[in-house]
Parts: structure tokens; sequence; C-alpha cells
């Protein structure tokens, strides 16, 4: 996986109007079907309607999934699919920290570039949600790589990385 740049004002529209839609959908689709099925089904004596609710929602979640997986291939979504899968990435990393920071101390270039990029990915995805609650912390951790790199002699980018770097460190 390579980082891309990305418009953050672009993708935060379109990451709000995916939420709108996520929760309206959710909310006509739940109410609607839970309602019906009440109307037709439930039980007025003991006002029990737990499980005609629990399907109408169950209902609304499947609603969504489905628009989500017609959704996911129009370019609306490339950006918020970008950073989906750069997260999805970046988890596959968390994954394997022990043996990537155990590579990270004996200077294994593979464990080098590894962290390299999810450094890089990370600082990418906290600008874009806009989680500046630890971006120093993040900064402080890219200053200490890019002295060890460089004390190592070492020019590593974020091309450098790819997920069969991995499970060459196994």
């Amino acid at each position: 996986m390579k980082l891309q740049t990305i418009d953050k004002a672009l993708y935060r529209k379109r990451l709000n109007i995916l939420i709108a839609i996520n929760i309206a959908v959710l909310l006509i689709t739940s109410l609607s079907v839970s309602n019906i099925l009440i109307a037709l089904l439930g039980s007025e004596v003991d006002g029990d309607n737990f499980w005609w609710n629990l399907l109408g929602v169950i209902a609304g979640l499947a609603v969504m999934a489905g628009l989500f997986k017609i959704l996911v291939t129009k370019p609306f979504m490339g950006e918020i699919n970008y950073v989906r899968q750069l997260k999805q990435e970046m988890n596959r990393i968390y994954r394997h920290s022990k043996v990537v920071q155990a590579g990270v101390e004996a200077n294994n270039k593979s464990a080098l570039i590894i962290s390299y990029f999810n450094l890089q990915a990370s600082k990418q995805v906290y600008e874009l949600d806009n989680n500046t609650l630890t971006m120093d912390e993040l900064n402080e951790k890219i200053r200490l790589l890019d002295e060890r790199l460089e004390g190592l002699g070492l020019a590593i980018s974020t091309s450098d990385y790819n997920a069969e770097l991995l499970n060459d460190l196994k």
C-alpha cells in the first residue's frame, strides 16, 4: 500500500455525508420495519415488543450493509475507502508490533521500513480525522526514528513499504 495525498476538506465532507446517510437509513428502516412487525405480530397485552424492535434494527443494519456494498465502488467513496484500507493496514502492522519493535531495536531494515510507514500513515490519518491529542507524541516518535535512520545511513521512504515485509519478520 502506498500513501496518497488526500484533500482533507473533501474527505471530511464526504465522510460526514456518508455518516448522515447511514443514520437516516438506519433510523427510517429500523423504525419502519419494527412498527410494521409490531402492528402485524406485536402483543398489546404485555407490551413487550423488544424482539420486533430488534428485528427492525437488524433490518436497518442489513439495508445499510447492502447500501455500503453498492457505494463502495463509486468514485464518491475514493477517499473514504483509501483511509479505511490504510487503517486496516495499520491494524495489521499493530498486530505484529512486538516483532516490528524488536526488529527496529536490532536495526533490521524491513522493520525500520514498516515502522516508518506506520508512523507516517498514522500521522496522515490523525490529520485527516483531526486527532491532534496525541500528535506531539507521534511527531516525537517520527523524529527519533528519523535520527536512527540517519545514524544508520539509511534513506527510507513510505514507498519502500509493502505488506510482504511483515512476513519477512516472522
